[in-house]
């Protein structure tokens, strides 16, 4: 899975306030307002939901998204971004959440869509 923080003490994170934790990132967020849709899993009646939304930022390992519905801490999701050469769909978890504002971490993106992502996020700088 990747990794956000440099330094992922449990007995630390607690105390830490959101300020540290931003700046403690391995990758730099870059502003980016792309129109998102968040896959969720299937609920109890085999139904997964569209969430729609519009990333903030946007980086090597994650992105700030605000959506139109809340999602769970710790929720998969696949984060799907149009973008002008085709559309770029990412595993994620929801690493934290704020009313309707998340932050996602990627899990495990391919050789290419790390590829994808850097230029995004280099176009952007």
């Amino acid at each position: 899975m990747a990794m956000l923080l440099r330094d992922q003490r449990s007995d630390d994170r607690s105390r830490r306030t959101a300020n540290q934790v931003w700046r403690n990132r391995v990758w730099s967020r870059r502003p980016l307002d792309l129109r998102a849709q968040l896959l969720t899993r299937a609920d109890a009646g085999g139904r997964a939901r569209v969430v729609h939304g519009r990333t903030v930022d946007l980086s090597r390992s994650g992105a700030g998204v605000t959506v139109t519905r809340e999602l769970a801490a710790g929720s998969e999701v696949v984060l799907c971004l149009r973008l002008p050469g085709g559309t770029l769909s990412l595993r994620a978890i929801v690493a934290r959440r704020s009313g309707f504002r998340v932050g996602l971490e990627f899990v495990q993106p391919t050789a290419e869509q790390r590829l994808m992502l850097s230029a995004l996020c280099e176009s952007q700088a």
